[in-house]
């Protein structure tokens, strides 16, 4: 709530500021937990495995882009444009499709019994990383 109130005609700017830049400290500990999940781990880069780092790529761009707007100058500069929807739509749409995919093509094979092809998923998920990315950056 509070982290997108900038351009209501509040004067709690600060308050705001730092609501916004509070929300980067729970997320920087999942993403490291994330991160150190894998981390020396036996990694194999099968579809799911490449879709949850998908995930993770695009989880971060959206981090990024929130801490850019959590400054109130650079907040009413880029409010209305491209920029904050490029944000909502890495930190929605790249949390929530990367991450179905990854648990589809994950338990697919375990609910049905039956193989995905593994060619089509790499397609499948450069095709989504690639258009994804080249939408919104």
């Amino acid at each position: 709530w509070a982290h997108h109130m900038y351009v209501t005609g509040s004067v709690l700017l600060p308050f705001f500021a730092l609501m916004t830049m509070l929300i980067a400290v729970p997320t920087g500990v999942k993403i490291f937990n994330w991160i150190g999940t894998i981390w020396r781990g036996s990694v194999t880069f099968e579809t799911p495995m490449v879709f949850s780092l998908g995930f993770l790529v695009t989880f971060v761009f959206g981090g990024l882009t929130g801490v850019i707007l959590a400054s109130p100058p650079l907040d009413f500069a880029l409010s209305d444009s491209y920029f904050v929807i490029a944000h909502f739509h890495y930190v929605v749409f790249g949390t929530v499709v990367f991450a179905m995919f990854a648990g589809f093509y994950f338990w697919w094979p375990k609910w049905t019994g039956k193989m995905l092809n593994e060619r089509l998923g790499y397609v499948h998920f450069w095709l989504l990383f690639i258009g994804f990315h080249m939408t919104f950056l």
